[in-house]
């Protein structure tokens, strides 16, 4: 039936996630500013590799408005991700009601619990985020880009960004749809078959969120610290936040002197990332991650893609509510190794048989 336990949120540790505090690190600016100029290329990534011939493809044009596109990108995320993390197939008749159980369950749980604040852990987790990347980058040679790299960033398979610009355009509106229908398991060419499936999502019915901002906040602070556990390979709750923080900024002492010798700069000059970023070449985005020889074959096979005219209502409320739950059960998992939800009903202590009638009346 699925069930949202009522026994994995009795350890959460709240107070230990409630760190409202700001983040304030002498030069952390620095990371975060490389990290936004990489990040605004597409970057860190391998320079993108295309085959030249695909210049003279001849790509369909979507007629679906951005909205359509989004609205049915979230339909098939949502079957998707329920699918992989509960065995829930949401096309299959009945099988949604379980969705709902987890839902109505979950509320049940998160009704009673105090809003938290986890400022502090946001801001740790994206500076050691950016350290990470611009630690790639260099190991890369992104950070400046020698002029190999200058060449391979700006003119990819022998031919200069630009010439690219309408063919990744019309790439890049057809990449969701292509990875909607893999989402929803039909053919590219099966229009008739992605309408049904996306018609049985669109009915798809659950009970509202009854505490959505502090599901956000409590999914944002467990996703911050399961990026700080991935990255520095110890528990951040476990040793607490005033040691993860000291852990990050001996990374951020490791760096800037790195960042020193390698732009031939004085680490102690003012206006540090101002100097860095002027060092830096304008680059064009770099489509290494969306533009790969299996997203262009799909593209061919999307011929039929280019005769949908359909008005997609906006966002479906089933979506808002699935998605968002999905995310918190998947960092719940990430960053405390908890089962939330599980097949069945515990025990006779459960009331998840009472909430399911509830539910059903």
């Amino acid at each position: 039936m699925g069930c949202f336990c009522h026994k994995s949120l009795l350890s959460l540790p709240l107070p230990s996630l409630d760190i409202s505090a700001s983040v304030v690190l002498p030069g952390m600016n620095i990371p975060l500013g490389l990290s936004a100029y990489l990040n605004a290329a597409g970057l860190p990534a391998e320079p993108w590799q295309p085959d030249p011939a695909w210049l003279s493809l001849a790509l369909p044009q979507l007629q679906l408005s951005l909205q359509a596109v989004a609205t049915i990108s979230a339909m098939a995320s949502l079957r998707a991700q329920v699918l992989a993390q509960f065995g829930i197939d949401l096309l299959i008749p009945g099988q949604a009601m379980a969705m709902a159980r987890i839902v109505a369950t979950m509320n049940a749980r998160l009704s009673a619990m105090v809003d938290i604040n986890p400022l502090g852990w946001l801001q740790l987790a994206r500076l050691n985020a950016a350290i990470d990347e611009v630690n790639l980058a260099l190991s890369l040679g992104l950070l400046p880009p020698s002029p190999s790299m200058m060449l391979s960033l700006t003119v990819p398979g022998g031919i200069p960004m630009p010439r690219w610009g309408n063919f990744l355009a019309l790439l890049r509106a057809l990449a969701p749809m292509i990875a909607a229908t893999a989402q929803l398991n039909v053919s590219l060419s099966a229009t008739a078959e992605l309408a049904a499936a996306l018609r049985v999502m669109a009915k798809l019915s659950l009970p509202a969120l009854v505490a959505p901002q502090f599901m956000a906040s409590l999914t944002a602070a467990l996703s911050a610290v399961a990026s700080l556990q991935a990255s520095l390979g110890v528990s951040p709750l476990t040793l607490g936040f005033p040691a993860i923080q000291l852990r990050v900024q001996a990374r951020l002492a490791a760096l800037l002197p790195t960042l020193s010798a390698r732009f031939g700069v004085n680490v102690s000059l003012p206006n540090l990332l101002a100097l860095l970023l002027s060092l830096l070449p304008k680059l064009p985005v770099i489509p290494t991650t969306f533009a790969t020889s299996a997203v262009v074959q799909a593209a061919m096979r999307a011929q039929a893609m280019a005769a949908l005219n359909w008005q997609v209502p906006p966002m479906i409320a089933a979506v808002q509510i699935g998605l968002p739950t999905c995310a918190l059960v998947a960092q719940l998992q990430a960053a405390l190794g908890i089962t939330a939800v599980l097949p069945s009903p515990c025990g006779s202590s459960c009331d998840a048989a009472k909430l399911a009638r509830a539910l059903a009346a």
